[in-house]
């Protein structure tokens, strides 16, 4: 099943980025939250022995349809990594950094990162196969790969 979301007032030009930010932050609260609740009733392997890679898309998939696809991208494998670091009781948050595009569209491309308790970064997307410049732009500080 599909669910769509219309928001219109973020992610373009116009939109400030506390809006973005906001809007982003309440999307992957809510696919964290979705995957909790299915880690806690489905058995799945851990994420980096799943078998998924990283590849682009604008899904925003719950592990069972990333782990079906096959891949996914930022937004779904940080979903996933702190959904299972939380099932573990360990402190895992999602963290995005906003670039403009490159095109002149004034649109924004973001890119998202797992903290976790001790503040250092993982950035699940660079150990599933994402190339070494596709997000270099976002300084993301210590990174654990």
């Amino acid at each position: 099943m599909q669910i769509t979301f219309d928001m219109p007032h973020v992610f373009s030009p116009r939109a400030t980025p506390e809006e973005n930010a906001y809007a982003l932050r309440a999307l992957l609260d809510c696919l964290i939250s979705l995957n909790i609740a299915f880690l806690r009733t489905k058995r799945a392997p851990p994420l980096y022995r799943s078998g998924v890679r990283y590849g682009r898309t604008t899904i925003w998939d719950t592990i069972p349809a990333l782990y079906g696809r096959r891949y996914g991208d930022c937004k779904s494998l940080s979903a996933a990594l702190i959904a299972e670091y939380r099932i573990l009781g360990m402190k895992a948050e999602p963290v995005f950094r906003f670039m403009p595009r490159n095109d002149g569209s004034g649109a924004l491309d973001f890119h998202i990162l797992v903290q976790l308790g001790d503040g250092s970064f993982e950035d699940p997307s660079k150990k599933l196969g994402m190339g070494q410049d596709e997000n270099a732009h976002f300084g993301a500080g210590r990174v654990r790969r």
